[in-house]
C-alpha cells in the first residue's frame, strides 16, 4: 500500500530508501512503496530492483548535516 514519501523518511531514519514512486507531481515523488532499504549507500543500488517500466526513488532518510558539515561520495 503507498505512503507519502516524506512518512516513509521519517520511518526509516538514517537509511537509504527505494521507493517504487506511485504519484508524483512536477517530478517531484509524493507516495509510493518502499521496496528496498539499507543503512549502507553502496547496498541499496544492489537491493533496489532498477527497471523502465516502474520509476523507483532512492533517497537518504536524514537526519540533514549540521550547519558547517559537509559530505562527498566516491
Amino acid at each position: 500500500m503507498p505512503e507519502s514519501v516524506q512518512r516513509l523518511k521519517e520511518k526509516y531514519k538514517g537509511e537509504w530508501l527505494a521507493i517504487e514512486v506511485t504519484k508524483e507531481i512536477n517530478g517531484e515523488p509524493l507516495e509510493g512503496e518502499l521496496v528496498a532499504r539499507s543503512k549502507d549507500r553502496d547496498q541499496i543500488w544492489d537491493k533496489a530492483p532498477i527497471s523502465k517500466e516502474k520509476p523507483i526513488y532512492i533517497v537518504f532518510a536524514g537526519p540533514p548535516l549540521k550547519e558547517g558539515y559537509a559530505a562527498a561520495f566516491k
